[in-house]
């Protein structure tokens, strides 16, 4: 299911995005859900809700489109965000932070809005499959790509995930325990190399004898009784990857 915020003061813009989402055909009824939000105020209050896709209008009382976006990527790092206007003008933090994928130009018969949609929505699909995990930080439930992790490991009342971004490393403490976690990305290409910590195999450079080589110079050791299923589930990730299995 993926859910789409539509946060627009005007209700007949709002209206407008529905019915090309609803008559492009690319995501089905039963795959999507619609919300709707007339302010940011309105969309911040719905924090919990993690929205995959969002409509925002950069002209609103109160927060304003740059504004709201700079809140809403505290919590919600994966959603894809389109901006929507009549006129070009967002901040350079609202582009940095924002991330927009796309930016919507307001017209007079919307035809950048039939224009772009279809790469919208076929992007969200994509992106409302397995590549993200939802996780609780600091009383926060949050969304990451699973691309950007490098690897899971066992800590304190939950794990720490090694996340992959803008050339350099963070660091993300959430409650869930290590086998939940291995349970819910099952099937995406993520492995025990130890019985402390799993690692993203798409991410993996090399299998040295018992260290499993990562991006910036990590080096994991791969303990002896992991180290047979770890080989094993790297060689079949990598050919399926390249199309030889």
């Amino acid at each position: 299911m993926c859910k789409i915020a539509i946060c627009d003061d005007d209700k007949e813009y709002r209206e407008k995005i529905k019915t090309v989402i609803e008559t492009e055909g690319i995501l089905s009824s039963n795959e999507i859900r619609l919300y709707e939000y007339e302010s940011g105020k309105e969309l911040l209050e719905d924090a919990d809700i993690l929205h995959d896709l969002i409509f925002m209008d950069m002209r609103m009382p109160g927060l304003d489109g740059n504004k709201t976006v700079l809140k809403l990527r505290e919590y919600n790092e994966a959603a894809i965000l389109v901006f929507c206007s009549g006129c070009f003008e967002p901040t350079p933090d609202s582009i940095n932070v924002g991330q927009p994928f796309r930016y919507i130009m307001k017209d007079l018969h919307d035809r950048s809005l039939k224009k772009e949609i279809p790469m919208i929505l076929l992007k969200v699909k994509l992106c409302c499959g397995d590549s993200s995990v939802t996780v609780t930080s600091a009383g926060r439930i949050m969304r990451i790509h699973t691309e950007d992790i490098l690897y899971i490991c066992l800590a304190k009342r939950g794990c720490t995930i090694y996340i992959a971004r803008q050339g350099k490393i963070e660091e993300m403490h959430c409650k869930e325990s290590l086998s939940d976690l291995y349970e819910c990305l099952a099937g995406r290409g993520f492995e025990y190399a130890h019985n402390s910590y799993i690692v993203n195999l798409a991410k993996v450079e090399g299998l040295e004898k018992n260290v499993a080589l990562l991006p910036f110079g990590i080096q994991l050791n791969v303990s002896r009784s992991r180290k047979g299923q770890f080989a094993d589930a790297l060689i079949t990730f990598l050919g399926e990857r390249n199309g030889m299995v």
